[in-house]
């Protein structure tokens, strides 16, 4: 093929590439907005917003002259380089964090510190309350999967530990380390809430990470590797309720995949393991389980909006119905998990700006939850347009299509991950 020749269609894949760019800035700032204005102001969180946006708009330009920068063991190298220098930054400002020097802390480490360490002594770990007087806020799979950190000193380790399986996660669907660290990369450059939240040792990344990677285990992992990784489901499910919204997509896909007896099974097992994990503490608890009181946001605005409490997360999760009729593979469950976990923030933060009658974007921490989510579907999606040696690559294996010298015709293959 000639220098400069056009592919067929290729026009429309340039300008797909432009409109994901802009989806993945949308999905970088979103989750910041309220960090940014809190320490920025307004103008600050304006300038955020240009800045962002106006980075990934140029951003197809500089992707076509984009190529492989080192061998994947340089790119494993620099991970690590990575990984090692957020702890060491963890290690420094975790301390001035919990202190209140710098940025105010939060209790959600110590919540899982506290209910790990009462579960380890046969105690119920809804009864204690952490230092800002705040009840135990993740559903009991939260306070098990922290068990082997608590373990080794702070369940805000396990951030760490989650973030370099997405890595690997990452590699392996991008299909190149360079790639995955350029996600990652892009991910603390942009979405500086994400710093907010590992120096502070939250536990949203982990969250986030944990219903990613088992999700995709269950769609993925071949044979009888799926119940495994259904019941790790079940548990990474049994932290926050919102990450329940995903399931009608999940089932969506897994019955064009697998068929709907085995759809209905895995699910089975999904809602088992939940089961067995929540429902124990629940009736043992005196006035129920607190999370269920804790993850519940709207409640607040009950005032504003009559059932507010109850209307919203009705909401999300017929939205959640809705998207899961259209057909889907892993890409597509990517995006709109990201979609349907940000329904119920934008409602809250709609709410939340009416009641105070002023711009109000505290709730937007919580989009942590799609940040990860979003952030794999719009970077494969953007690789569609990086050449490769021997062709032109236009997919990661979520796509999976490729263009050769000798065929100019394009054909789907069935993905790889």
């Amino acid at each position: 093929m000639r220098r400069g020749e056009t592919l067929p269609g290729d026009g429309e894949l340039w300008r797909n590439t432009r409109r994901t760019a802009l989806a993945l800035a949308f999905v970088l700032v979103g989750p910041s907005l309220g960090q940014v204005q809190k320490y920025a102001g307004l103008w600050g969180l304006l300038l955020y917003i240009l800045l962002v946006f106006g980075f990934w708009i140029s951003a197809p330009r500089f992707l076509r002259q984009l190529r492989a920068v080192g061998s994947e063991r340089w790119a494993y190298g620099f991970a690590i380089v990575t990984g090692l220098g957020l702890l060491l930054l963890f290690h420094i400002l975790y301390p001035l964090a919990n202190s209140g020097i710098v940025g105010g802390g939060s209790d959600r480490d110590e919540a899982l510190n506290l209910g790990a360490r009462e579960l380890l002594q046969g105690r119920c770990p809804y009864h204690v309350t952490t230092y800002l007087g705040n009840p135990i806020a993740p559903l009991p799979g939260g306070v098990v999967l922290s068990l082997p950190f608590v373990a080794l000193g702070n369940s805000a380790y396990q951030n760490f530990f989650w973030l370099a399986i997405f890595f690997l996660l990452a590699r392996r669907i991008l299909r190149e380390a360079w790639r995955a660290l350029l996600l990652l990369w892009s991910l603390f450059a942009f979405s500086p809430v994400l710093w907010q939240q590992i120096i502070t040792g939250s536990d949203l990344p982990a969250n986030s990470i944990v219903v990613l990677t088992f999700s995709w285990l269950v769609i993925r992992a071949p044979g009888k590797w799926k119940l495994a990784a259904a019941l790790l489901l079940g548990v990474g499910l049994a932290w926050r309720t919102n990450f329940l919204l995903l399931l009608p997509l999940l089932f969506a896909l897994l019955w064009q995949e697998v068929g709907g007896r085995a759809a209905l099974g895995l699910m089975g097992l999904v809602a088992g393991a939940f089961g067995s994990l929540v429902l124990p503490f629940a009736l043992h608890a005196p006035h129920g389980i607190s999370p269920f009181l804790e993850q519940n946001k709207f409640a607040r605005f009950d005032d504003l909006v009559p059932h507010a409490s109850l209307l919203v997360p009705l909401a999300a999760g017929g939205y959640a119905l809705v998207s899961s009729r259209a057909s889907a593979d892993v890409s597509a469950f990517f995006r709109k998990s990201a979609l349907v976990l940000a329904f119920p923030i934008v409602c809250g933060l709609i709410l939340a700006t009416l009641q105070a009658g002023r711009l109000d974007l505290h709730l937007t921490d919580y989009g942590v939850s799609f940040l990860f989510f979003g952030g794999l579907s719009c970077w494969a999606s953007l690789l569609r347009a990086l050449p490769e040696r021997g062709g032109v690559l236009i997919a990661s294996p979520l796509f999976a299509r490729r263009v050769t010298r000798e065929r100019s015709v394009r054909h789907a293959t069935r993905p790889s991950v």
